[in-house]
């Protein structure tokens, strides 16, 4: 796979191409999330010196947790979005030391479709389908 600009349009074409490749790539692909979310960052997107260090500042219980929402959300094929807001207006209120803030939230629906039919015991047709949407946002501010 290349290397894509981090931003939204960088991470719509990595996820356009993740998800038109192989199911063997696919799980790779989850696989090197998984084992290390900074290299794979790394690897997979342009980053800043500034980026890589604010990256590796984050605590490891939180790349943890966004690994497994990344892999989780290409194991069901869900969208992703990348959202880097800057506050302008606090910069000039805030000291040069301020702290980044980094939160992502997933929305993981599991709902009832007629899609992919399955039959129970009792010859009652329903099925499962995941849909989701994991959204990553990036505050920081200007100093």
């Amino acid at each position: 796979m290349n290397k894509y600009t981090f931003d939204e349009m960088g991470v719509r074409q990595w996820l356009r191409q993740l998800y038109s490749s192989t199911v063997e790539l696919q799980m790779m692909e989850q696989k090197l999330i998984l084992l290390c979310l900074r290299s794979w960052l790394m690897s997979r997107f342009e980053l800043s010196e500034s980026q890589v260090e604010y990256l590796i500042s984050l605590s490891s219980d939180f790349k943890n947790n966004l690994a497994q929402e990344i892999a989780f959300a290409i194991n069901n094929q869900a969208d992703i979005t990348l959202e880097k807001q800057t506050n302008e207006k606090a910069a000039s209120t805030l000291s040069r030391d301020s702290v980044k803030v980094t939160e992502y939230e997933s929305n993981k629906i599991q709902s009832d479709t007629p899609e992919i039919p399955v039959e129970s015991k009792a010859n009652d047709i329903f099925s499962r389908r995941l849909e989701g949407h994991l959204i990553v946002r990036i505050y920081y501010t200007l100093l």
